[in-house]
Formats: C-alpha cells, sequence, structure tokens
C-alpha cells in the first residue's frame, strides 16, 4: 500500500473581481482534489483581498517558508495564477518549491493555458535554477569573507548563541545556552534523546525557531563543534577558538563516544518506485488515471503495475493493469525521438516564443510601484515635518515604522521586477534549452521526470494501443500493443521512433 501523501492548499480572494472563485470555494474544491488523489490536507493558507499583482502576501510568503520544514510534500492550488503574478514569477516560486521536495498541483486547470506553456514553464524553471546557482555563488563569497574573519554567515547560528550586532561575531546568549548545557549534561550521564526531549518540552524550553524539540534537533545540537570553541565554514574553514565556548571539551568528547555506542542501523524499508507517469497515464477504456500499484510474485520477486482508479477502488473497470518498465520506456523512447527531430524542436521554439510573447505584453506595473514609492516619500516626509515641529508621539512612531516597511517592501518587489525583467527570454535561449534536455542521462530518473512533465500532455493505454500527446499543439500519435507486443523491446523503440517521425499540422 502506497504511503498517503500529506498537503496544504492555499487559497486567495481578491475583492475587487466578484467572479472568481471565493476562499469557501476553493478550499471545497481542493479538498474534493485531495480525496480524489489521495492526499492528505493538513493546513490551509488563505489570503483575504489581496492582490495577484503583489507577491509579498502574508499567508503566501508563510506557506513558501514552511516548504523549507519538510512536513507535507504537495501544495493544492486552484489555479496557477495564485502562484505568482507573471510567468517568470510562477517559475520561480515554483523552483522553490521544487529544491524542498513540494509539488504544486492545480484544481481547475491540469496544465497552464496551453501545451506550449508547460514548455515555457519548465525553460523558465531552468532559468530560475540557473539564476539561483548565480546568485547563490555571489552569496558564497561573501559568506567565505566573513567565516575568514569568524562572523556569522546567516542562518547557522545554533541555540545557545546570539550574534553581536557590531562585530557580526558569535557570543553567548545567557538565556538559551543553560539548556544547550543541560543537553550535554543530561546525555553524558546516560539520558536517551527520548528522555531528553521530553524534559526539554515539559519544561517548556523550546528551539532557536520557537518549536518544540524533536530527536532530530537533538541529535545536531550534539554533534556542533561550535559548542566546544571551533568555528567551521564548509569543509575548509576551522577555526579553534573562533567561537566562545559553551561546553568543555572533556564532556563534548564523552558525548561523541555516546553517540557512536548508540547509534543504530536505520530499519530496513523498501524504497518505493517513483512512477513518473503520474497524472499522464489515462485508461484507454473509462478515461480514470492510472496509478501506481506494486505487488510480489510467488517466488518473492517485487514488480510495479499502473492500475485504472476504478478499477482499484470501485472495480466497475475491467482493463488490466501495465508493468510499470513496459510503458514507462515505451513514453521515454518516444519523447527522446521527439527530442532528436531537428525540424521538430524548430518548430515547438517557434510556438513556445510567440506564446511567451504574448504572455508578457504587460508592463505597468513598474510604473504602478513607483508611483507607490513616491506616495510612500510624500507621506515619510509630512512625518519628518511633524517631529520637527515637536510632534513626537506612540502615533507618529507607528506611521513611521509603516512607512518603512512600506517602502522596504516596494524596493524588494522593484528588485524582484528587475530581475524578472532581465531575463527577457528569446527564441535562441528556448532553443539551447531544448537542445540542453536532449542531451541529458536518459537512465537519470529526475531526468525521465523532467523529459515526461515537459513534454509529455496524456498517455492512453487501450488493449490494442497506446496513444500519446505531447504538449505542442495538434501532436498525436498512436502506438498499437499488437505491434510493440509482437516486435519484442527493439521493435517498440523502432515503432516509436517511426511514428515520432510525422508531425501533424505542418
Amino acid at each position: 500500500m502506497s504511503k498517503k501523501r500529506i498537503a496544504v492548499v492555499y487559497a486567495r480572494y481578491s475583492s475587487h473581481r466578484q467572479g472568481e472563485q471565493s476562499i469557501e470555494g476553493q478550499l471545497a474544491e481542493a479538498y474534493k482534489y485531495a480525496a480524489a488523489h489521495g492526499l492528505t490536507i493538513v493546513k490551509e493558507y488563505c489570503d483575504r483581498a489581496m492582490t495577484g499583482r503583489n507577491d509579498n502576501r502574508e499567508q503566501f510568503q508563510e506557506m513558501l517558508k514552511d516548504t523549507a520544514k519538510k512536513q507535507f510534500d504537495t501544495i493544492i492550488l486552484w489555479k496557477i495564477d495564485r502562484f505568482g503574478r507573471n510567468r517568470e514569477e510562477i517559475a520561480f516560486n515554483k523552483y522553490r518549491c521544487k529544491k524542498n521536495g513540494v509539488k504544486v498541483v492545480y484544481v481547475a486547470e491540469s496544465i497552464p493555458d496551453s501545451p506550449e506553456g508547460v514548455i515555457l514553464e519548465s525553460v523558465l524553471e531552468g532559468m530560475a535554477e540557473y539564476y539561483s546557482l548565480q546568485l547563490s555563488q555571489n552569496i558564497l563569497r561573501g559568506q567565505r569573507a566573513s567565516a575568514e574573519k569568524c562572523q556569522s554567515t546567516g542562518g547557522n547560528r545554533p541555540l545557545g548563541y546570539k550574534t553581536d550586532p557590531a562585530t557580526k561575531k558569535f557570543v553567548i546568549d545567557p538565556e538559551t545556552a543553560p539548556t544547550v548545557r543541560l543537553v550535554f549534561d543530561m546525555y553524558a550521564k546516560g539520558s536517551t534523546v527520548t528522555e531528553i526531549v521530553t524534559e526539554l518540552n515539559n519544561r517548556g524550553l523550546r528551539t532557536l525557531r520557537g518549536g518544540k524539540f524533536t530527536k532530530n534537533s537533538l541529535h545536531s545540537m550534539l554533534k556542533n563543534e561550535k559548542y566546544i570553541g571551533v568555528y567551521t565554514y564548509k569543509d575548509d574553514i576551522r577555526i579553534e577558538g573562533g567561537v566562545p565556548a559553551i561546553i568543555d571539551v572533556e564532556t563534548f568528547a564523552k558525548v561523541q563516544e555516546m553517540l557512536k555506542v548508540n547509534k543504530r542501523a536505520p530499519a530496513h524499508t523498501w524504497s518505493r518506485a517513483d512512477y513518473i507517469l503520474t497524472d499522464k497515464l489515462f485508461c484507454g477504456h473509462c478515461g480514470s488515471n492510472m496509478v501506481g500499484e506494486s505487488g510480489t510474485s510467488k517466488t518473492g520477486a517485487k514488480h510495479n503495475y499502473y492500475i485504472c482508479t476504478k478499477r482499484k477502488r470501485e472495480r466497475t473497470c475491467h482493463k488490466k493493469a501495465v508493468r510499470q518498465e513496459w510503458i514507462e520506456g515505451i513514453v521515454l523512447n518516444a519523447v527522446v525521438d521527439l527530442l532528436n527531430d531537428e525540424e521538430l524542436l524548430e518548430f515547438i521554439a517557434d510556438g513556445v516564443f510567440a506564446y511567451y510573447q504574448e504572455q508578457n505584453a504587460d508592463n505597468d506595473l513598474a510604473d504602478a510601484l513607483k508611483r507607490k514609492m513616491a506616495e510612500v516619500d510624500k507621506a515619510t516626509a509630512n512625518i519628518i515635518k511633524a517631529i520637527e515641529a515637536g510632534i513626537f508621539n506612540d502615533a507618529t512612531k507607528k506611521r513611521m515604522d509603516e512607512l518603512d516597511a512600506q517602502r522596504a517592501e516596494i524596493e524588494a518587489e522593484l528588485s524582484h521586477l528587475e530581475l524578472v525583467r532581465s531575463w527577457q527570454l528569446t527564441r535562441d535561449h528556448i532553443l539551447f534549452f531544448l537542445y540542453e534536455m536532449r542531451d541529458k542521462n536518459i537512465k537519470d530518473p529526475e531526468c525521465q521526470k523532467q523529459l515526461v512533465q515537459t513534454f509529455v500532455n496524456a498517455v492512453f493505454v487501450y488493449d490494442d494501443k497506446v496513444t500519446i500527446t505531447f504538449n505542442y499543439s495538434g501532436d498525436k500519435r498512436t502506438i498499437t500493443l499488437a505491434e510493440v507486443d509482437s516486435l519484442g523491446t527493439e521493435g517498440a523503440e523502432f515503432v516509436c521512433r517511426a511514428l515520432c517521425s510525422t508531425k501533424n499540422g505542418k
């Protein structure tokens, strides 16, 4: 039995758009979608009376941050436009989720606007990844310079320390350091991790982020050399005495020995098969989704299949299950042949670029943000005049803080918009992306998933044929099961190549 996936739902309602689904309606449809796809919703994020032109929605931003906590693996949206104000922003937000292992699905649309939109989104995700890597390199250069001075590089401050705002170096936090000493002392005296976690939580003590302690948070703490004064960064910077010590060396050494003794091998579990045609494969009898399922033969061998959901849950369809390796092999071979067709790649690049130009004609956002900034500057100037006139109280201070926060938000918006506009795709960018996809390792599971998600629209499995629809307009082809079965694996590859050589509508 496959593990149930954990999901959250995001809903947004703009008060000026009376025709769109209400938040309540979006949530109701999301729960229906979850029930139909084996998802369990554990949290709702809702922004009311907000605009999609503003990505600084409070609940939306909280949800994006929460993807890093690994507490859910799917986000359910009503439509793709809930995830950003334009395709570049949507791609960037989706890439952030993807890095944290979270998938984004839509209730009201299976693909964004058109088949070309799917390929465009994949191109933009690639550009977001490239930008993210470039940004990371720039950040790493600055962090390395800080590390050489034993300064905080951000995001790596352990419990028990504070960062001195003047020197940017770690100093002992008198409020949380006793918690660290308690943990090391209890473990050195023989307490188990479970016992320590229970004791800490019973006392109301909390982690650096304000959450309850867990086994994982304790294990990382017990192994951290910063507590004995060693500053480390990556694998090549190690400075003894670079941090004020909270734990003595003898206690730390004893804890490390006990960790080795108490370490247990992880429990043996079967690896769950990754069914790359999920949400793409449909039953040729009834049109229902086909989902992954595993079984064990009399010899004990494990086999993976795709089975019609109506057959599995309702027993109302008689379509036989198909072997995972067989059907995925047919589809992947068809995608590879598509990518090896130079003329077809040129055709796809033309269509996707035309779609991109159509979707990016709006240039009003920057002007609107600049007008908003001018209003903030004017209001700030008025507050400053009032202060100079001797009017300074809680109300003026609160208003100044609000204006400062608004200015920071607008500046972030303008910076983000500048980044998005700097991308400005060309047809050559898209063609380069398609060629890069062609050169990837087809044996790599991540590559297989990307190829299917980018190029395959739907696959219908009948008793005597397989119909594959790809993500470029007018394309559809059929491979008969009789042909594939009679010709074997090599014959199947030949059939796929032959069928992929014909392009409809050209």
